[in-house]
């Protein structure tokens, strides 16, 4: 409760912000930033950086990854493919400098063999640590022979310059070579695990985020960015009965153009939304119907460095996200909310509605939410989190869950990567008793967990090796005989209500990881998955997965589920589920996604229940 009071506090400071924002927008100004003020604070000039990324046809080098260096004696290094060689001169040229290879250089290749300059021919893909002359060629100390699974662009070297390059781009100078910083780059630095290089807007690394290019920018302030998005679903048998045609197919078109504006400290986002939906149901006893619309979507203003250096405070309807989307991801709160970073740990607090968008359900439309996130990174392979949602219902039911969870995510050396989520929930539940009309109001207290391990041996294909455990506390009163009243505290979990339950393991894209067809609430439920990968390039991915799931409390109930038949109560075993998931992104501007899923109907449903399938192709733009 504690916990509980210390948010209600931050909450009441934060609705000060709206009032504090229009004093200062006068004095905001429109001078361009000496340094972007969206930049990592540990990209400065001096800071030794290792740059992955590719060359462009301008010649400058566009960043993936950054790595930040905190001892700072990593001298300067390539890492590419050599271009050519030049024997006479014992010259070779890689990623378009010219590498002067000496008598005491000291040349080796990865499997220890030995090797002359005899072995260096053109296509080799080799790392080359050395020091630059004053009139650019590399002088080189080492050269080695890498066989490395992808082919890598690399160079290491101070930064020597920064300069801002409009909204959401910087330009840093590595190596005297001009080197783009946009919202996709990732930056691994001081230990800790990746973070965007540069972020603009609340979400940076959320996959659903729009992408700002120097295509879509108007000048040095403004970015105009769209979406488009063309999806097909066919759901088959959604009640388990093959002697009632059902299910649906349903081809939509959604589509998002967002204008963004930044000023030094200051930035503001607004974007439109439209979507149109056609429903052909199998059921021939059903009419097709078709739904569409067009709405205002996230519109907010952000502060940086207010009212301290390091905070922001930003005020509007804006996206909740974190990365397993477990406990959040909704783009559509209406929000009073502060970031905060110092060193390794960051954190966020804020109070939030759904205050104006009417087609969301009425659970989101009656609470007041209250957020807070601290995470730790401990080292660059281990963080940790942790997570405080009240969802505060002011109705007669009094549905308000109060959950605080802890986190742990690792990526311990090369091969593996692991989470672990705990979640304790209290508060109330209420329900509408059918017998007597009347309200029940419960306390609750009730658990979750979610951990998994991936394992990634990093041979041929790339091939990744999952298995992972999830349960939700049920609650032994679900057995109750009709007309018998429960007692004691509610024992079964219930998610926040604003999750997705999507992630992408070591795939390209992300799918429901508790299943395509059956995609439930973590909510009495024991569900046993196992997941095998292969990524035979970076733009492809292919996963196949099967769940196991077994109620925790035999019940009739399942929560949020795309099944329209309901269990026995009698038996747990619910059923299995195969689902197959192929991505395919070529460039950060389009992206397919293809998956599949098969239910398996278990002991819990009557003895002629048949499967379920699901299948959905989605093709997606970004402009």
């Amino acid at each position: 409760m504690t916990l509980g009071r210390t948010v209600r506090s931050a909450g009441r400071l934060l609705l000060l912000g709206p009032a504090i924002l229009c004093a200062l927008r006068p004095a905001l100004g429109d001078s361009s930033p000496r340094r972007p003020s969206d930049l990592a604070p540990q990209l400065i000039v001096g800071a030794e950086v290792e740059v992955r990324g590719k060359f462009r046809p301008d010649g400058s080098f566009l960043a993936d990854r950054i790595e930040v260096d905190p001892k700072g004696d990593r001298g300067e290094e390539l890492r590419g493919t050599i271009e050519s060689v030049d024997p006479q001169a014992q010259r070779l040229k890689v990623l378009g400098f010219t590498v002067q290879v000496w008598p005491d250089t000291r040349l080796s290749r990865e499997s220890e063999q030995p090797v002359s300059f005899e072995d260096l021919a053109p296509g080799l893909r080799v790392k080359v640590e050395g020091r630059r002359f004053p009139g650019g060629a590399f002088r080189a100390k080492k050269i080695r022979i890498r066989q490395n699974l992808y082919p890598e662009q690399k160079i290491v070297g101070p930064v020597e310059a920064i300069a801002p390059s409009g909204v959401g781009l910087a330009i840093l100078r590595v190596l005297d070579l001009p080197v783009v910083v946009n919202v996709m780059t990732d930056l691994v630095a001081e230990n800790g695990p990746r973070r965007p290089a540069i972020s603009v807007g609340l979400t940076s690394g959320d996959e659903d985020d729009l992408l700002i290019t120097e295509r879509n920018q108007i000048g040095d302030h403004l970015a105009v960015l769209g979406e488009l998005r063309i999806r097909d679903e066919n759901l088959s048998n959604p009640d388990l009965d093959t002697s009632v045609v059902d299910g649906q197919d349903v081809p939509a078109l959604f589509g998002t153009v967002g204008f963004l504006t930044e000023f030094d400290s200051f930035l503001a986002y607004a974007e439109a939304l439209g979507e149109h939906d056609h429903y052909f149901p199998k059921d021939t006893s059903s009419v097709d119907n078709e739904s569409g619309s067009a709405r205002g979507g996230q519109a907010y203003i952000r502060l940086a460095d207010f009212p301290a250096p390091g905070l922001s405070l930003v005020v509007g309807r804006q996206k909740f996200y974190e990365t397993r989307r477990w406990y959040y991801d909704n783009r559509n709160l209406d929000a009073v909310r502060l970031f905060g970073e110092h060193g390794r740990v960051a954190f966020q607090v804020s109070l939030s509605r759904d205050l104006f968008d009417e087609t969301r359900n009425q659970r989101d439309q009656d609470a007041t939410n209250r957020i807070a996130e601290v995470r730790w990174d401990l080292r660059r392979d281990l963080a940790l989190q942790a997570f405080y949602l009240n969802r505060d219902d002011r109705t007669e039911l009094r549905n308000s869950p109060e959950i605080l969870g802890l986190r742990v995510l690792g990526d311990p050396g090369t091969h593996l990567e692991f989470w672990a989520d705990l979640a304790h929930e209290a508060g109330t539940r209420g329900r509408l008793d059918s017998t007597t009309g009347e309200i029940i109001v419960r306390d609750v207290r009730a658990h979750a967990l979610d951990v998994g391990l991936t394992y990634r041996p990093r041979i041929v294909l790339d091939p990744s090796f999952t298995a992972s455990f999830a349960l939700g506390s049920g609650d032994d009163q679900l057995t109750l005989p009709s007309g018998q009243q429960p007692h004691g505290a509610d024992g079964t979990f219930r998610q926040s209500g604003l999750q997705r339950n999507r992630g992408s393991l070591n795939g390209v894209v992300s799918f429901h990881y508790y299943g395509e067809v059956l995609d439930p609430e973590l909510t009495n439920l024991r569900i046993q998955t196992l997941g095998a990968g292969l990524r035979p390039g970076r733009p492809l991915s292919l996963d196949l997965l099967f769940h196991r799931y077994r109620q925790d409390v035999p019940s009739r109930r399942l929560e949020n589920t795309e099944l329209d038949a309901k269990p026995s109560g009698l038996d747990p075993h619910l059923g299995s589920e195969w689902d197959l998931v192929v991505g395919y992104e070529p460039r950060k501007e389009f992206e397919l996604r293809l998956t599949g899923g098969y239910f398996q109907p278990g002991k819990a449903f009557p003895a002629d229940a048949t499967p379920s399938t699901i299948a959905t192709v989605q093709a997606r733009f970004r402009f």
